[in-house]
């Protein structure tokens, strides 16, 4: 067989030189030596790289009266191929030094340095081993392959570095040999090379070099990894490799094992692991198995340990019990944990297939319980009690709802899978039978419900990826797993759901995971506490920012300073911000005596749908360049109506934001914020404020605002516009 080197390319190479003044500067003049090579020792050092100081480790090539021609012949060879090679699991080289007889070999630093010096380390446990087994025989499996396979000829536990997270990187190929695929995959050498306890004895007797001999030398890495402890010292001159196929053989192995790892080790782990282990020994090569069937095997053997070690930990407590629950208790018998992980995260049916259980594996293990619709009553059985079966739902069946605006869905569910002490929602799952697009994954539809005898409203629905939407009716605390919930749904607004079908799935039971939650709760439900506020308290008084007020020459306009970053806020009166066409009457206007107002005068609104909001605003009278919010200062006068429901604003100037907002004017149910904090606030000064709009004052001479607030059902009155007033953020 051929064998040859590659024709280094001077062009490549050049880009890769290091002086050896550089490299003398990098290790402080070969102050620290992490190690030794064949032909001289190894440094430490650090060059400055683009992402800060970088540890380099610098391999010296010494030519003393030990150095010949396969000194020289060694450095070329290591050159070429980690020139030529680059992977995750190789050492990455940095630059070369050949000048005036000095030769060194720069690489990436592997900071927790060679496997040997952590066979024996206890703190190395066993699924990081099989890891570290994995990174090597990928690398192998990198190295044997392609058009001119390299046989490293040198694998042993010296020669794999680790990184600090135990990441594996084969190293030293000085001895390695590079092959054409089209060669043959045995050739002889003139002498046999090897580390005494990894040699490949089949090599070792014929001179016959493959591929398969880099797989010997890694089962015997494994039997280190293993037995922690390394192929040949002065202490252990037994051969590892006999010994274990002796034991392995005998049924033996188990007391070879490690102490260290002992009990860590799952037993179909071990199986798995000792297999392949035993094969990569075998003494006729041709039954010895490629790198990449060893890559599979030990990723069989990780998975087997990490399904104890990881997956089952996270399974529920009582898993086999909820499994013995469910519709079809044999379909589990042969999951994996992780698969069972898998199925509990999306949700296991119950209860004949009535209930849904899902489970979060990945957190704390909260529960989700979904009860299907098919268990309501409907009063408007011949128009609404059709069960149907489509395609993305958690249940066999569905009921299909003819007319929304006449739900009349009595629901009397009893809970059997809740975490107690935990924050939960309670939300109407269904989608529209008629495919839409929706512009947010928020979609205004104004459900009715009664609950707890009051008459409520929830006024938007979450819409997934799946088309499935979300209403929240309520929150509250269980104390126990089982709490009865009990709901009247009355309607859905065809406004703006229009006069299609509905598909309803079920009430869904879902953990808040929202720390700004302070529960201030009260006993209405029987085993529970219904959420009634959140610690964002919107009545709460919201603190002046500002010493002292200034007009401005027009007497309307106001002017003052942040106290908390000193720059420029300014108030605007409502006469010059309403917009009010000729045609339309919106507002009624009504002057006010100074104590009471820093405006003059002030604008009522009159029964509308919608009003508009339009100024330019001066910058003169801003901080350059500086966020700001605009606050819409306004009361409610005690005929006020239509001012509970949310209020759609739109930027007219801004038509390609694509944004969804809306604003309360008086306080919301928490159901109803979706992490909105354009709700009202009241002021010191007795007034009420809501954040409308968010803008930058730029270096513009003005900046203009047109604002279109619109309430989505009905007409709203009563809304008393003071004026607006530009805060800095």
């Amino acid at each position: 067989m051929h064998i040859f080197l590659f024709v280094f390319q001077e062009t490549h190479k050049d880009s890769l030189r290091i002086s050896f003044e550089d490299i003398r500067l990098a290790t402080q003049n070969f102050n620290t030596k992490i190690g030794r090579g064949r032909h001289g020792n190894v440094y430490q050092g650090e060059v400055l790289g683009v992402n800060g100081p970088t540890p380099i480790a610098v391999k010296q090539y010494e030519e003393n009266d030990d150095y010949d021609e396969d000194g020289e012949r060694e450095f070329l060879t290591e050159l070429e191929i980690l020139f030529e090679y680059k992977h995750e699991n190789i050492i990455g080289l940095i630059g070369y030094c050949n000048e005036d007889n000095k030769k060194f070999l720069v690489f990436e630093q592997a900071p927790y340095g060679g496997l040997n010096f952590h066979v024996d380390n206890d703190s190395l446990t066993w699924t990081e081993r099989l890891k570290i087994g994995i990174d090597v025989a990928i690398g192998l499996d990198f190295l044997h392959g392609g058009d001119s396979p390299v046989i490293h000829r040198g694998i042993n536990s010296n020669n794999i570095l680790l990184n600090d997270d135990w990441k594996a990187k084969i190293t030293d190929f000085g001895v390695s040999l590079i092959a054409s695929i089209n060669d043959e995959i045995d050739f002889v050498v003139d002498h046999a090379y090897g580390t005494p306890g990894y040699f490949d004895p089949k090599y070792r007797n014929d001179g016959f070099l493959t591929r398969e001999s880099d797989i010997y030398s890694l089962g015997v890495v494994l039997c280190e990894m293993m037995c922690g402890r390394t192929a040949y010292s002065h202490i252990n001159k037994d051969n590892l490799a006999d010994l274990v196929k002796r034991h392995y053989e005998e049924g033996k192995v188990d007391e070879l094992v490690f102490k260290g790892i002992k009990d860590q080790i799952v037993p179909k782990s071990m199986v798995a692991f000792l297999k392949i282990a035993y094969e990569c020994l075998y003494d006729e090569r041709e039954k010895r198995p490629k790198a990449s069937e060893v890559v599979l095997q030990l990723k069989k053997a990780l998975e087997f340990q990490e399904d104890i070690e990881i997956w089952e930990a996270k399974l529920p407590k009582d898993y086999k019990e909820i499994i013995h629950m469910s519709k079809n208790p044999k379909i589990y018998s042969n999951l994996s944990n992780k698969d069972l992980c898998e199925k509990f995260s999306k949700g296991i049916l119950l209860q004949n297939g009535k209930t849904c259980l899902s489970v979060k594996v990945n957190g704390n293990g909260e529960r989700s319980e979904t009860v299907s619709a098919t268990l309501f009553s409907y009063e408007n059985n011949k128009l609404h009690n059709k069960r149907i079966s489509i395609s993305n739902s958690r249940f066999q069946r569905v009921v299909k709802m003819m007319d929304i605006s006449d739900l009349k869905i009595q629901i009397k569910i009893k809970t059997q899978f809740l975490s107690p002490n935990v924050i939960y929602g309670a939300h109407l799952v269904f989608k529209f039978c008629d495919p839409r697009k929706f512009s947010s994954n928020l979609k205004y539809v104004n459900l009715k419900y009664k609950l707890g005898g009051e008459i409520l409203h929830a006024y938007f629905a979450t819409c997934g990826d799946d088309m499935w939407m979300m209403i929240e009716l309520c929150r509250f605390i269980p104390h126990k797993k089982d709490i009865d919930f009990e709901v009247l749904l009355e309607s859905l607004s065809r406004y703006y759901c229009g006069t299609g079908e509905i598909y309803v799935e079920g009430i869904h039971f879902q953990p808040i995971n929202n720390t700004t939650l302070e529960p201030e709760l009260y006993e209405k439900l029987e085993g529970v506490q219904e959420v009634l506020k959140s610690n964002l308290d919107y009545g709460q008084q919201v603190p002046v920012d500002y010493d002292e007020i200034n007009r401005l020459d027009d007497d309307e306009k106001l002017l003052s300073v942040s106290k908390a970053n000193e720059k420029n806020c300014h108030m605007l009166p409502a006469k010059m911000v309403l917009y009010e066409s000729s045609d339309v009457k919106c507002f009624n206007w009504k002057s006010l005596a100074e104590p009471e107002s820093r405006f003059l005068e002030v604008a009522e609104l009159i029964s509308h749908q919608v009003f508009q909001i339009r100024c330019k605003i001066e910058i003169q009278n801003l901080s350059p360049d500086t966020d700001y919010t605009c606050h819409l200062v306004f009361k409610l006068s005690q005929k006020c109506h239509g001012l509970h429901c949310p209020v759609r604003v739109r930027d007219v100037l801004n038509r390609k934001k694509k944004e969804f907002m809306f604003l309360y004017f008086r306080s919301p149910r928490l159901i109803n914020l979706h992490g909105n904090e354009k709700v009202p606030k009241r002021r010191e000064d007795g007034l009420m404020e809501v954040i409308m709009w968010e803008f930058n004052s730029g270096n513009n001479d003005h900046v203009p605002m047109s604002l279109k607030l619109r309430c989505y059902e009905g007409t709203m009155s009563g809304l008393i516009v003071y004026g607006v007033e530009f805060r800095p953020i």
